[in-house]
């Protein structure tokens, strides 16, 4: 048995130096060589096709191996003809897939199918990563193939690296320096590498920094979720550290052996360069110093080589793709909902509850076709295009492993939910006030009309807006019986809710801004919690949403799902500096909020929650996450608009805030509420840099409580 390799030739490029060094790492390992060159292959006559392959595969015998790198430029039928002439001859056909052109270019997405089809001629399959195996799944990989994951490129060279990289607080690229970086002043040194040779850039890139690999559009994006990239290769074999986009498919790898940074944005990446202290870096460099030499003498390429054609002769290497019936369900993951909904624009809404932390999700309509993904372990909501009303969906949970997604629960059939008013009366009011929310409030109102609790109503405040809000709140009120939705001038979030509060029916009420979510079983388990416990307001901790993914908020110090009386509760907050809760992750008794409306002041929240607080006699707590506060994409939000103040400005609007819950609040809890706005002005003290927010604090010590 011989083993044979091909490898591109005739281009010139990144593409056949990559292939050439895969070649002549496999020589190493014993593999011959299959010259492929490059030309134009369409304008080829098939009988002349067939007598270039007669003189490449010349010294093949039955039962050989080889090794297909692909794809060649040469088209589909140029390597289709290939792999059937190689198995003419009888010979055994691993593809080592380096590119997909029907991912990397939008406009080849046609050729999918035909993709797929060549693939599968294949006895194994090397992939670039496990994400690249699930999509080939998905597209149509025959049950049975075996994979092998490649996981990342190496570098090799014969350089030797004998000096640490220095600490510098600059970026280099080794491709195309991304758009933001062109012409603009960044803040650290930007530097674009074009050393000829591999060594030589290597050398250059050895000096010290980070290395930087980004995408330049979506579907570069996308791309770089499946494929791996060379220059991060480049950077770790110079023994660098990386900045690499969060969903990068090496992301996991560069995290857990601390090879880099894993940002978000540009802007994050550059600021988290700027902030880098020296001991952090020094860190940096001896895990990647740890790491590199694998990458350098080949050791990723030789593992998957040698792998897969161990896969030919034994049934443990690559196991084959389980089919979707054999479905490990550890007790720990369970789809407790998963319901549709009609949504604005035609659209189906999706949304679920499961009880576990999978590392992602696949969404299947009633035909079996995967509709999307979700890689990441907190969502519970998609919107779905064009499917209707009848259709159904399911939902598997996978978690990842050496050897692929495996699926740890599947859902049953997704239910259809439009209620009708509830004759008795609703039992919850959510209110929602919406100014200029056209590109959040759909979401929003997906998600809280997806939930499991059955007597809700919800009070849309359109205050004033000027975009497509009003439609799409009034498209959702026609379609939704339990909806209603209140038009007026533009007066303030403060005055919507206090406007939504009169027209609210239920025993409780919530709150939810407009560019926020809530899980389906959120409003269920914190109604029951206030019943149970007779609770004027109950709470949920929840999920700050970035752009560097979930972070834990509003987690409180209390025993769950127990009576705990509201002073103390704010004697818990005022002892241990927390930052006061928020208004919109509870249920309030509504006759207390009726009788005790927001103020008509900036900071309303900061002011409000604690003046409530202070009449309110019991609150209780259930840490279920059931509120998602999201601050990746609101540029428009107050917050947003407030930044750009002065700290003295900033500074008011906090006195006014303080002084109105101490002025407003219940004297039988002055003493504790003065307490809270010590602990609130010692905070802001630090975070802020300004001397008001001091004496302030120290008028209010000298303050004589009732």
């Amino acid at each position: 048995m011989n083993l044979y390799i091909t490898r591109l030739n005739g281009m010139n490029n990144i593409l056949q130096s990559l292939q050439y060094m895969t070649a002549e790492t496999a020589h190493q390992l014993g593999f011959r060589e299959m010259g492929v060159y490059y030309y134009n292959a369409n304008a080829e006559k098939p009988g002349d096709r067939a007598v270039r392959f007669d003189g490449m595969i010349a010294g093949i015998s039955a039962g050989d191996i080889v090794i297909c790198q692909l794809h060649t430029w040469n088209g589909l039928r140029f390597e289709r003809a290939l792999v059937e002439h190689i198995k003419a001859y009888h010979g055994r056909i691993i593809i080592f897939i380096q590119s997909v052109e029907a991912l990397m270019v939008k406009s080849s997405r046609f050729m999918l199918n035909e993709t797929v089809e060549l693939y599968n001629q294949a006895e194994a399959l090397i992939v670039p990563s496990i994400q690249m195996k699930q999509f080939l799944l998905d597209a149509g990989i025959r049950a049975g193939m075996k994979f092998l994951i490649q996981e990342m490129w190496d570098c090799t060279t014969n350089l030797s690296f004998l000096k640490e990289p220095e600490f510098r607080r600059e970026i280099h690229c080794a491709g195309m320096l991304p758009a933001l970086f062109q012409n603009r002043d960044c803040g650290v040194p930007v530097r674009q590498h074009n050393a000829a040779g591999r060594d030589g850039l290597l050398a250059e890139l050895s000096e010290g920094g980070f290395g930087l690999e980004w995408y330049q559009d979506e579907t570069a994006r996308e791309y770089m979720g499946y494929s791996n990239s060379f220059s991060v290769s480049r950077y770790l074999a110079a023994g660098i550290p990386v900045i690499v986009p969060a969903g990068i498919s090496c992301q996991k790898l560069i995290e857990e052996n601390h090879l880099g940074l894993v940002a978000g944005s540009l802007d994050e990446a550059v600021k988290a360069v700027a902030d880098m202290e020296e001991s952090e870096y020094r860190e940096y460099v001896r895990h990647v110093g740890r790491f590199a030499p694998a990458l350098r003498n080949g050791y990723y390429t030789k593992k998957c080589l040698t792998e897969a054609v161990w896969s030919l002769f034994r049934e443990d290497v690559g196991t084959p793709y389980a089919q979707s019936e054999d479905i490990y369900e550890p007790g720990d993951f369970k789809f407790t909902s998963i319901v549709t909904g009609r949504s604005y624009g035609g659209n189906t809404a999706l949304s679920w509850n499961l009880l576990g932390k999978p590392d992602g999700f696949l969404i299947y309509d009633s035909s079996g076709k995967l509709t999307g993904t979700a890689e990441n372990s907190d969502q519970h909501y998609m919107l779905i295009r064009g499917y209707g009303e009848e259709e159904y969906f399911f939902i598997k949970a996978y978690i990842n492993t050496p050897k692929g997604k495996m699926v740890v629960a599947k859902s049953k059939s997704s239910q259809a939910l439009l209620r009708e008013k509830n004759v008795a009366g609703p039992s919850v009011s959510v209110v929602i006030p919406a100014y200029n929310a056209q590109d959040s409030l759909i979401r929003t109102l997906d998600t809280v009309l997806a939930q499991t609790f059955e007597a809700l109503e919800v009070i849309i405040m359109d205050d004033g807006s000027t975009d497509q809000t009003p439609v799409i709140a009034d498209w959702y009120a026609e379609h939704y019986p339990n909806v209603m939705v209140i038009h007026q001038q533009n007066a303030g979030v403060q005055a919507a809710r206090n406007a939504g509060i009169l027209r609210a029916g239920g025993e409780y009420t919530a709150f939810v801004d407009s560019d926020d979510m809530i899980r389906p079983d959120m409003t269920e388990r914190l109604y029951a919690s206030a019943k149970k416990n007779q609770c004027d307001i109950a709470m949920t901790s929840g999920y700050e949403i970035s752009h560097r993914g979930y972070s834990p908020v509003m987690q409180y110090a209390v025993n769950e799902d127990t009576p705990v009386a509201a002073e103390e509760f704010l004697r818990i907050y005022a002892a241990g500096g927390y930052a006061m809760p928020a208004v919109w992750n509870k249920l309030y008794r509504t006759a207390l909020v009726k009788e005790h409306p927001f103020p008509l002041i900036r900071y309303e929240d900061e002011a409000w929650t604690p003046y409530l607080l202070s009449f309110a006699e019991n609150v209780c707590y259930v840490n279920a996450f059931g509120y998602e506060y999201d601050r990746s994409s609101c540029s428009g939000s107050l917050v947003d608009q407030w930044a750009g103040r002065s700290k003295e400005e900033v500074f008011l609007d906090h006195k006014r805030s303080i002084l109105f819950y101490l002025e407003h609040g219940s004297q039988e809890r002055s003493g504790l509420l003065k307490e809270l706005a010590k602990s609130e002005l010692t905070s802001f003290a630090k975070a802020m840099a300004y001397e008001g927010y001091e004496k302030l604090r120290e008028e209010i010590a000298g303050m004589v409580c009732a």
